[in-house]
C-alpha cells in the first residue's frame, strides 16, 4: 500500500514538473534602455506595457527596463512628451533572454495662450 501510494505521489510530482517546464519555455527576460532619438540622452520613466496585458514596468532613471514577457506579445512604450512606440518581440527566439534599444521620437504640443486675470482690482489693494 505505501509503495503504491509513493508511486503515485512520485507521478503526480514529476509530471507536474514536466508540465511547468513546457510551458515556462516561451517566457523571455526582456531589458534595455529607452533614449531619445536626437541625442541618444537616457529617457526616464518611460512606462511600458505589455498590449492587452495589465503588466508591464517602468524605467529608472537611467533608461533602463527589465521585465518578463512571452514570445510574440507585442510592447508599447510610452511617456509624456514623446510619441508612442511598440516593440514585437520575436517568436522565433532561442534563447531565454532578449535586449533592447527602445528610440523615444520627442512630441511637442503647442497649447493656446492663456491670459490669467486677478480677482480684486488696483482699488482694493490701495493702503489708506
Amino acid at each position: 500500500m505505501k509503495k503504491q501510494l509513493l508511486t503515485l505521489f512520485t507521478l503526480l510530482f514529476v509530471g507536474n514538473l514536466l508540465f511547468a517546464q513546457e510551458t515556462d519555455l516561451d517566457l523571455v527576460q526582456f531589458s534595455g534602455m529607452v533614449v531619445t532619438g536626437d541625442s541618444l540622452f537616457p529617457v526616464p520613466w518611460v512606462n511600458i506595457k505589455i498590449k492587452g496585458q495589465n503588466r508591464g514596468t517602468t524605467t529608472d532613471y537611467y533608461g533602463f527596463f527589465s521585465l518578463v514577457a512571452r514570445k510574440g506579445e507585442v510592447v508599447e512604450f510610452s511617456a509624456v512628451g514623446f510619441k508612442k512606440g511598440q516593440y514585437h518581440i520575436p517568436d522565433t527566439l532561442r534563447t531565454n533572454r532578449y535586449s533592447l534599444i527602445q528610440i523615444m521620437t520627442n512630441d511637442t504640443i503647442l497649447l493656446k495662450e492663456t491670459v490669467i486675470y486677478p480677482w480684486a482690482t488696483k482699488e482694493q489693494f490701495k493702503l489708506a
